[in-house]
């Protein structure tokens, strides 16, 4: 790579989502520190954002109802109940929003303009590749329209399972490679069908990239949540054989100060972003109906409809901003001008408002 040609690397939910849980394993972490080593970027169009996030909430709700059955069965065996550990369903959206904010610094979004909309419709509709003969493909279309949009000279590494969207069995579809050609973009595209994972890509990278490669440990850790650490710190677990009753008696949970509100903060985390845009698009627009302002935000691929319409009723409980029943009214002051001026440039490409 040159030294003024960025770097961007593309993963389809598939590897992200349901291989990787959302670079968490099989390859992620180390991509993700070599995207950080190398300046480079993980390209995520807003399409694929809400696809990751859609889908990380339903692979963790696949992953609890087989969790709930097993731990059923378990308790039978073992003569206790451990299942108070498991998480509630859909937890899978703070936990996605979570991973997304902390991966922020290395994320280039492309917003969803009505032109790549048009664009992807035509493809579609036109049976152009990434479209498929079993699936209209949209939201690839839409996908690959926005990596189309790179600046010219730009390196792009594409990772997918869809064959039948981007491949000629392992080889990227000629017209899509002559497309990417055209845009003066340098791509490469490495097939997930075979290997299910990240690492089709992380070893290029790897080979690429051996000295930052060798330093890089393998999958995250999963038990340094605040919420396990709590339940690991005051949680005892409950003895197979019977002990003397006074044992097994309940004991005091021990907080120290500021233990809760730690937590707490911990897990609110995932929702400063969201409240800060929603507190933004309000005041931009300084009147709005509540279901306008609620599509604004989803479009945006910072939430779905559920999380934003929470945000918007935080907001208005906090007084930030007024709820008069049908719309939402801007709270006139400096908190309400610093957070329009944030989300001024996104609101102007998703609104048209102030060009």
């Amino acid at each position: 790579m040159t030294d003024n040609r960025q770097l961007y690397v593309l993963c389809d939910t598939n590897a992200a989502v349901r291989d990787a849980h959302l670079f968490r394993k099989k390859g992620g972490p180390l991509l993700v520190a070599l995207l950080r080593a190398k300046k480079a970027k993980l390209l995520v169009p807003e399409v694929l954002r809400m696809e990751y996030i859609n889908q990380f909430i339903q692979a963790g709700n696949d992953a609890l109802q087989k969790a709930t059955k097993e731990l059923d069965k378990l308790k039978t065996f073992c003569g206790y109940d451990i299942s108070g550990l498991l998480p509630k369903t859909q937890f899978g959206e703070a936990q996605a929003l979570d991973i997304l904010a902390q991966l922020e610094d290395v994320i280039h979004t492309i917003p969803t303009t009505p032109e790549l909309k048009v664009a992807a419709a035509d493809r579609s509709i036109n049976g152009v590749r990434p479209t498929s003969k079993t699936d209209h493909g949209y939201k690839d279309c839409l996908i690959w329209e926005s990596l189309l949009t790179l600046a010219e000279g730009s390196e792009v590494m594409l990772l997918s399972r869809d064959e039948a969207a981007f491949f000629d069995g392992q080889v990227l579809a000629p017209n899509l490679e002559k497309e990417a050609k055209d845009k003066g973009l340098l791509l490469t595209a490495y097939s997930s069908t075979k290997n299910p994972t990240l690492m089709p890509l992380v070893d290029a990278l790897k080979e690429r990239f051996a000295d930052i490669a060798a330093s890089v440990t393998g999958d995250l850790p999963v038990d340094d949540h605040p919420i396990i650490q709590a339940y690991m710190q005051s949680e005892r677990v409950a003895p197979v054989l019977p002990k003397d009753p006074a044992e097994d008696a309940p004991q005091p949970v021990v907080v120290a100060d500021g233990e809760l509100e730690a937590l707490l903060a911990a897990q609110m985390k995932p929702f400063e972003l969201l409240d800060v845009k929603a507190l933004g698009f309000v005041s931009y627009l300084g009147r709005t109906e509540k279901q306008t302002v609620i599509g604004l935000l989803v479009q945006s691929g910072v939430a779905t409809e559920a999380a934003a319409r929470n945000a918007l009723e935080r907001l208005a409980l906090a007084g930030s901003i007024r709820d008069t029943g049908h719309n939402y009214l801007a709270v006139q002051g400096h908190q309400a001008d610093m957070a329009a001026q944030l989300v001024e440039p996104e609101m102007i490409k998703l609104t048209g408002l102030g060009d």
